[in-house]
């Protein structure tokens, strides 16, 4: 009755790739990147937007407090030298 009932287990499947192509996984990572358009691929550049986004991103900064006392620091001593000259010429 052994024989009857006897399934066999399939067969296990073992895939081993034999080499990398590093041009090729880079080359498919550009497409997914860009996008297809038809059989070419968009490779174009929004300069405007980038520019954009940085003077943005820039903008966005607090202006930092040292500039903003060595600005003053210079401006008094401007000031001083101003006085102190236009005293003594007269």
């Amino acid at each position: 009755m052994g024989i009857v009932f006897n399934v066999r287990k399939p067969r296990q499947f073992n895939y081993k790739p034999r080499f990398y192509d590093p041009k090729k996984d880079e080359l498919e990572q550009l497409k997914a990147k860009y996008g297809p358009i038809g059989d070419k691929y968009k490779r174009k550049i929004d300069f405007r937007a980038a520019m954009n986004k940085k003077k943005e991103e820039k903008l966005s900064k607090p202006f930092p407090v040292t500039k903003i006392l060595l600005f003053a620091c210079v401006v008094v001593m401007l000031v001083y030298v101003l006085i102190y000259f236009v005293e003594k010429w007269q």
